[in-house]
């Protein structure tokens, strides 16, 4: 296995090392064959530095230590591509620095297989694109699907898994889709030794992710595209914390999730976006799940003719809860696969591994572009647990306001894809009477993104 690794980096290596430059006409038809090969490659760093203080927890508590660490993420890719073929490699390390809590990660101490995947495109006169390997997904607005490796945070977002995309016309297509997620990656060298299924809170666990389904596009309407969707998912059991005992252990859940998102233009300045969805299934102890997922949400364009574009946008998340957690989660919403920090950083420490579950969110954004590439936006809202549980005091988790300032620095300095963007984000949350100790959290994250 460790030999097979080296290769492939070494291949990646050397793609990346070359740069795609058109040949000259072929004179004869070997010429014309060579042509139809193509290598590509390429580098990018993301620099964080990030602050944290008294985050809520899922427990109900706020955490009065603060955090205070930076982490850089270095990717380098290539590919290399013969006709409608193309393998591409993708190798990557995060270290990060902490100043008041124990080295985590410190550099140089891991190398991992980010993405390896083959596509084949045009098979069946053009009908279906063919992507088997580790590769990235996102669908739709990634309420459902954006993260393969919950469990390593802002590292790495990949799926081992195969997809078949059906073009049924210019602009609808059909994804089709199987996933298998384990919780330790056995093409990572190096210390690091994370769970990267995120459910079992420490090792000696085998809690794998098993899943299979489909995601509708009909866009050939532009004034009402309509996405439909439906993953099946299997979650093996686990060991909470890694203690394999009876108490400890947590049922497996085979269960399925059906949902569609509609994205209309009333007018041109009034869009409209709806996503819902619905879960069912049972676990392996015999309990029926059931839960629900609904978002709606309204963007008006306040001056259309304005440099400026300033849009106004009201929207409500709604995620299904249980009243009592210590008896069982049968209607809590699983995010399946969208256990990330999503739309907030503070927000997500309430909830464990980032499992979104029991919540109702109303919130507004505002937002202007001054130049171009340049965006800040502002949102607040109440944040509030759908169904309250019997463990807490009040179903008020607390106010959340989100400040976020994006730019661009430069642009076209190595080829016509390189540039530098910054991001600067502010959070803060003013704990409810959800929590018994009420106090406000702040977060903050100053970003450089460079890509050569």
């Amino acid at each position: 296995m460790s030999k097979l690794i080296f290769i492939f980096i070494a291949a990646t290596a050397l793609a990346a090392a070359a740069q795609t430059a058109p040949l000259p006409p072929a004179p004869d038809a070997k010429a014309e064959k060579a042509s139809n090969l193509r290598l590509n490659g390429g580098l990018d760093f993301r620099f964080r530095y990030e602050y944290k203080d008294d985050v809520p927890t899922s427990g109900g508590a706020i955490n009065h230590k603060y955090q205070d660490f930076y982490k850089l993420r270095t990717r380098l890719w290539g590919e290399i591509g013969y006709e409608n073929v193309t393998l591409y490699s993708r190798v990557a390390n995060e270290f990060r620095g902490y100043h008041n809590n124990a080295q985590v990660s410190p550099f140089p101490d891991e190398l991992f297989i980010d993405n390896l995947y083959l596509d084949i495109k045009g098979l069946l006169d053009g009908l279906v694109d063919l992507r088997v390997g580790r590769q990235d997904l996102k669908y739709g607005a990634g309420r459902v699907i954006s993260d393969g490796t919950a469990g390593d945070g802002s590292r790495a977002t990949w799926f081992d898994a195969a997809r078949a995309r059906f073009h049924l016309t210019e602009k609808s297509s059909l994804d089709v889709f199987g996933i298998y997620q384990r919780p330790e990656d056995d093409w990572t060298l190096g210390s690091p030794n994370y769970d990267l299924t995120g459910r079992t809170g420490g090792a000696n666990n085998d809690h794998t992710e098993a899943a299979a389904g489909f995601y509708l596009t009909l866009a050939e309407n532009k004034a009402f595209p309509v996405e439909f969707y439906y993953i099946w998912k299997d979650e093996s059991r686990y060991f909470r914390n890694g203690i394999r005992t009876p108490a400890n252990r947590r049922a497996g859940r085979d269960f399925h999730t059906l949902g569609t998102r509609l994205t209309p233009s009333v007018t041109e300045r009034l869009s409209l976006e709806f996503e819902n969805a619905v879960q069912f299934g049972e676990t392996d102890d015999d309990r029926d799940i059931l839960a629900f997922f609904g978002y709606a949400g309204a963007t008006y364009k306040l001056a259309p003719e304005h440099s400026w574009k300033p849009t106004v946008t009201a929207a409500l998340l709604y995620l299904s809860g249980d009243e009592n957690t210590n008896v069982g989660d049968d209607n809590n919403w699983n995010p399946v696969f969208n256990r990330t920090t999503w739309f907030s950083e503070l927000a997500s420490g309430q909830y464990s591994k980032y499992y979104w579950t029991n919540l109702l969110y109303p919130h507004l954004e505002v937002a202007v572009s001054p130049s171009k590439g340049h965006k800040v936006s502002l949102e607040a809202g109440p944040m509030y647990a759908a169904q309250k549980d019997t463990a807490q005091q009040d179903n008020y988790r607390g106010l959340l306001g989100i400040a976020r300032y994006t730019f661009p620095i430069l642009k076209g300095f190595f080829r016509e894809e390189s540039e530098v963007k910054g991001t600067i984000l502010a959070e803060v949350f003013d704990a409810g009477d959800y929590y018994a100790d009420t106090e406000t959290g702040y977060y903050l994250r100053f970003e450089l993104a460079a890509k050569f």
